[in-house]
């Protein structure tokens, strides 16, 4: 992805943010309630080229919808969501619930779903 296309993304994102003080690990914005987002899986894990086909592991390609649970800033001072979403095997069975850091190119705004309502 481009720098100027990953910038654009954040600038998205971050509209969901709320001012307000930072927490006690600096930079960190933790989103309350969560926010809809997508979370594009081949970024996370691109395609190996001599890969074969196996149609019932996990589908580590798709765009699936998460919560972007808050942003982490990072030594270097890019930006990383920390992301719960559900990963899929590739017969569309329930699948597996995770929670994990990710790239902020691999995420963005989901405007078919309203954000949860504040639970704290």
């Amino acid at each position: 992805m481009h720098p100027e296309h990953a910038h654009l993304i954040l600038e998205l994102v971050f509209d969901f943010v709320q001012p307000g003080p930072l927490s006690r690990s600096g930079d960190d914005r933790r989103l309350r309630p969560p926010r809809p987002v997508w979370v594009d899986l081949a970024r996370l894990y691109p395609r190996p080229e001599r890969a074969r086909p196996f149609p019932e592991g996990w589908d580590v390609q798709a765009v699936v919808p998460g919560d972007l649970l808050a942003w982490r800033r990072t030594t270097t001072g890019t930006w990383i969501a920390e992301v719960q979403y559900r990963i899929r095997r590739g017969d569309d069975s329930e699948g597996v619930r995770h929670t994990a850091w990710i790239p902020a190119e691999a995420v963005r705004p989901r405007h078919d779903a309203p954000a949860r309502k504040d639970q704290s």
